[in-house]
């Protein structure tokens, strides 16, 4: 058995244990609001609708987010049923063809089969990758695609076949229909760093330009459509979604200072920077000795980087696309860096998973108000604890490969303890799953109605068939892009508390049975709705929400 052919095998494996890993559990906790709920019930009810054109959130058009991962997750759905397996199973399935793209990719560049295995097996113990297969956004689908692309267009430079050039502006274009034009900003930054560091031309042919066509058909097909059947759209894209969102004008929320994503990074790569630290004056003195290929991807990630930050608008998992390069720099540089700097990284990791272990057995014993761990979750950490340790005796550690296999191990510990700690702690997503259930067991009566004071809940209809109301007062998420629907009938479902009308209806529903309200124990009732408490006997209180209702 040849070198490469076993390493391939050893990979295979790794990526089915790691398949398993990531879907273990996947359905036993609630959606998390507010990202992963939304996405979840706008594929849930364009499934219900047919209308594969028009996104809705609510019954109300959401035109946020070009549709594909509402299409992936609604073939989820289509498989495995509208619950939160079927909503997240092809987030698994993302993060495994990263992982065998990052090794492809990783081989191509540097010919290096046991860089390409340490790439994956690093990439894997990112907990931004983590995060992203636990949660249902437009993120991990985006990052595969740019990968994808990416990978096409390297080969195509490699070995100059025609085929992969058209799936890589094929993949472009699926990357455009999945987040926008932002997608194009990972993909030129590599390319065209790389053009300039090798000194190669820009050579169009037919086929690019064929290729370029193909790309733009794809990727405007869908906003071509919405604009067609609704005219004043297109402001709505280029003004908001596009320029807003750059800015921070539209999404004041989410506006962060330019130094946001710095310490975020620094956490991340917490045992990575740790032995950067310990070789700082090697890494500066043999930086400008690298090879192209890793210049290629240092200046790319810095140039993404620094862009990003740049942007007003920021949330941690907008910088995913960046970590398939830090991956293959750090491959490139762990089988030359002292067995003090692997050290560094085995005990820290050691030292996180230990510490992680004992805060949950604090936990159990002391009964804190903000934690439910389980006795299966103690078990699950106990079992990751113990086989972490044994890769950890068993792997000497002079091994270059130690760190990285201990890392992968670490990043799967992560994945199965969080994943039992999520599915008896819905407050830790903030999840209504708990909240409905109980709502369904208070009575047997039908047509209920659930009132949400001033803030959007997207999961309740996920759980239940009751009537939700959300009355719309100040809080940015109640206010819902209402300017593209054909009619009124929206206002059935979301109440605008700034009218008298309103305030009477709230007022008579609030006394039947078969109501209850939820509001926010953040933002209490304002006095104008201090009735609503006085017409409910009842209340039961959660972390983040209390409800009132009648016994």
């Amino acid at each position: 058995m040849t070198l490469k052919n076993s390493t391939d095998r050893y990979y295979l494996l790794f990526l089915f244990i790691a398949f398993l890993i990531l879907i273990i559990g996947l359905g036993s906790y609630g959606l998390a609001e507010t990202s992963e709920a939304r996405y979840a019930e706008i594929s849930r009810e364009m499934l219900l609708n047919g209308d594969y054109l028009n996104p809705e959130l609510l019954g109300i058009f959401h035109f946020h987010k070009p549709p594909i991962t509402y299409y992936i997750t609604t073939l989820g759905y289509q498989i495995f049923g509208v619950n939160e397996f079927g909503a997240r199973f092809f987030l698994q399935v993302a993060i495994i063809i990263q992982l065998l793209l990052i090794y492809r990719l990783a081989y191509l560049l540097y010919k290096d089969k046991r860089i390409a295995f340490i790439a994956g097996l690093v990439y894997f113990s990112f907990p931004i990758v983590l995060i992203s297969s636990r949660n249902l956004t437009t993120d991990a689908f985006l990052t595969t695609f740019i990968l994808g692309a990416i990978y096409c267009w390297q080969v195509y430079d490699h070995k100059n076949k025609t085929v992969f050039l058209y799936f890589f502006y094929t993949l472009v274009g699926v990357a455009l229909l999945t987040k926008g034009p932002v997608a194009l900003l990972f993909v030129l930054a590599y390319i065209i760093t790389r053009k300039l560091i090798y000194g190669d031309g820009a050579k169009i042919t037919n086929h690019h330009v064929i290729g370029f066509v193909l790309c733009a058909l794809i990727g405007a097909s869908w906003y071509i459509a919405v604009i067609m059947e609704h005219p004043k759209i297109w402001d709505y894209f280029i003004n908001k979604q596009l320029a807003g969102r750059m800015t921070g004008n539209a999404f004041k929320e989410r506006s962060k200072p330019f130094w946001y994503y710095f310490p975020i990074l620094l956490g991340l790569l917490l045992p990575w920077c740790l032995s950067l630290i310990s070789n700082f004056k090697k890494y500066i003195k043999s930086f400008f000795a690298k090879q192209k290929e890793t210049k290629v991807l240092i200046y790319s990630s810095a140039i993404l980087f620094f862009l990003f930050s740049a942007f007003s608008t920021k949330l941690i998992l907008y910088i995913l696309p960046i970590f398939w390069m830090v991956a293959i720099i750090i491959a490139v540089g762990l089988p030359k860096i002292s067995n003090t700097s692997k050290n560094i990284v085995n005990l820290t990791y050691a030292s996180l998973l230990t510490m992680l272990f004992v805060g949950l057995v604090f936990s159990w014993i002391f009964k804190t108000n903000m934690e439910n761990v389980s006795i299966k979750t103690l078990i699950v950490a106990l079992i990751s604890l113990i086989i972490f340790g044994l890769v950890y005796h068993f792997i000497e550690n002079e091994k270059f490969y130690k760190p990285p296999v201990l890392a992968a191990t670490f990043g799967g510990a992560i994945i199965l303890i969080s994943t039992s700690f999520m599915s008896h702690n819905s407050p830790v997503t903030n999840s209504t799953k708990d909240m409905v259930k109980f709502i369904d067991n208070v009575s047997n009566e039908r047509n209920k109605t659930i009132l949400v004071y001033d803030y959007l809940l997207s999961s309740i209809p996920f759980y239940t068939n009751d009537t939700l109301i959300t009355l719309k007062y100040s809080h940015h998420t109640t206010q819902r892009e209402t300017q593209f629907e054909n009619n009124d009938t929206y206002k059935q479902n979301l109440w605008d508390m700034h009218k008298e009308t309103e305030i009477n209806k709230l007022s008579k529903i609030s006394k039947k049975h078969s109501t209850y309200l939820l509001v926010r124990n953040k933002r209490d009732l304002d006095k104008k709705f201090s009735f609503l408490k006085e017409n409910f006997d009842s209340e039961k209180h959660y972390q983040k929400w209390t409800l009132y209702y009648h016994k």
